[in-house]
């Protein structure tokens, strides 16, 4: 099996019932058997492919041979791609794509993320948290927290239409 990515690169796979990896651009290749019982913690961070290309701008072909790799879009921190195999169900991971995974707790919801839903989640989410900093830094930080303090004690009060119409009347 060859690196997706490195395409000369043989894949090594360096102990049993670990996934296959890329020793020049420090890529990793997860088969759906090897997502049983593997071990978050025993991914060690790798310093290798700092200097390369950016690979994450191209999916590559699955090293089992089933063709061109699907994308999903990763909106955490830096947004990434994962790429997966549609046939035999590999996740290739780029060098340190793993620990970021698994350091934003997605790696029990491998499976999930190239479903529509769950990239709708995460444009939501990415959304507001824009949303959010952009008033953050138009408004200021103090009048920005007494505005989410208040919105927090309206949120589920029975009289929130009401309080909301008076604070508009109030700021005109």
């Amino acid at each position: 099996m060859n690196c997706p990515k490195c395409k000369n690169t043989e894949l090594k796979k360096h102990r049993f019932n670990s996934p296959c990896s890329c020793e020049a651009c420090g890529g990793m290749w997860l088969q759906d058997a090897d997502r049983i019982n593997f071990p978050v913690e025993s991914i060690e961070p790798s310093d290798t492919g700092s200097d390369l290309p950016d690979y994450d701008k191209r999916t590559g072909l699955c090293p089992s041979g089933h063709g061109i790799m699907i994308r999903a879009r990763v909106d955490i921190d830096e947004p990434f791609y994962l790429e997966k195999c549609a046939t035999c169900g590999g996740i290739w991971f780029d060098n340190g794509e793993w620990i970021r995974l698994a350091g934003n707790n997605l790696v029990d919801v491998l499976g999930s993320i190239w479903s529509k839903s769950w990239q709708r989640k995460q444009s939501r989410e990415k959304s507001r948290d824009n949303f959010i900093e952009m008033n953050r830094r138009l408004l200021g930080d103090l009048l920005f927290d007494e505005i989410m303090d208040l919105s927090k004690k309206l949120k589920d009060h029975p009289e929130k239409d009401r309080a909301i119409a008076l604070f508009q009347q109030e700021i005109q």
